[in-house]
């Protein structure tokens, strides 16, 4: 009963998590975001209760823009954080939920910016009415297309956890770095099992090894001293083909997620240009007019 009682206490310990590891950044950004957020939104209603017209060109709406694009800025130091400047304070996964979280709020301010013009209501799909204001049309449809990538990728980016996750207790190995790591032991076991053998041994693990699915082919008449090493062959065989079909899983989910950022990064780079056209115009404007007022 005592070794009973202690096996299983001993397998439990050495398994392995492969999750992501948890990070409090996840709902330090969201209290950000929502107090930046109920903050702006309070200040929008008062607008719409004191002015008849709010118009995105005259505050507080124009500050709303300000915001959104400011957001949208911080937004892409998450690339800049994965990619090149490395040297920012904190883990990437804490400049990921950043990332998620100001992107969702950069977009929801925007609306309040434009006054859910082109959102709720007043729908125009000219190409004059795109280029109108500054681009400002063409500068919320960018944004509103990077918001909902974003938010696509996030969700694969969670599925492919969940993927490579139960594939590494599956597997008893661990993800794709260490699968094909084992792949290559094995490899290497059964070239050594096999070396000196006869020549249906041979020929066998060599027709086996060339394949990635378990090998049907005619077992070969094995002398008595080869028995023995036969079955640790068709064992790491067997282990093998599992190991592959786990590594093509994994290796799937994957490229499901570098699919994405083939399309995603092109999409950031051409909307983020789109908005800071859109939004150096309208500073511009705005720097222009106060000096105007001052010296007037």
């Amino acid at each position: 009963m005592v070794i009973t009682d202690k096996a299983p206490r001993k397998q439990q310990s050495q398994r392995r998590n492969w999750r992501k590891p948890g990070t409090k950044a996840k709902w330090l950004w969201l209290a950000a975001s929502l107090l930046l957020y109920g903050g702006v939104s309070g200040w929008y209603f008062y607008a719409l209760k004191t002015q008849k017209f709010p118009d995105p060109g005259n505050d507080p709406l124009r500050i709303f823009g300000i915001i959104a694009f400011s957001l949208v800025v911080v937004v892409m130091g998450y690339s800049l954080r994965r990619r090149f400047l490395r040297v920012l304070p904190g883990h990437v996964q804490d400049w990921l939920w950043l990332h998620t979280w100001f992107g969702i709020t950069s977009i929801l301010i925007a609306f309040q910016h434009v006054n859910y013009q082109n959102v709720l209501r007043g729908y125009n799909f000219t190409l004059r009415h795109f280029t109108s204001s500054d681009g400002g049309v063409s500068a919320l449809y960018a944004l509103v297309l990077l918001v909902i990538s974003g938010i696509i990728g996030r969700l694969i980016d969670v599925w492919q956890a969940h993927a490579i996750a139960v594939e590494a207790r599956r597997n008893g190995v661990g993800i794709v770095q260490r699968v094909e790591d084992r792949l290559q032991e094995l490899g290497l076991l059964i070239e050594r099992l096999s070396a000196g053998k006869s020549e249906g041994f041979k020929a066998y693990t060599e027709k086996a090894l060339k394949t990635q699915r378990k090998w049907k082919g005619p077992l070969p008449q094995c002398d008595l001293s080869e028995e023995k090493d036969f079955e640790r062959v068709c064992e790491a065989l067997g282990t093998r083909v599992e190991l592959l079909r786990s590594l093509r899983r994994q290796q799937r989910a994957l490229s499901v997620i570098q699919l994405w950022r083939y399309v995603h990064i092109p999409l950031a780079c051409l909307a983020f240009a789109i908005i800071c056209y859109h939004s150096l115009l309208e500073l511009l404007k705005m720097v222009l007019s106060l000096i105007k007022h001052m010296h007037g």
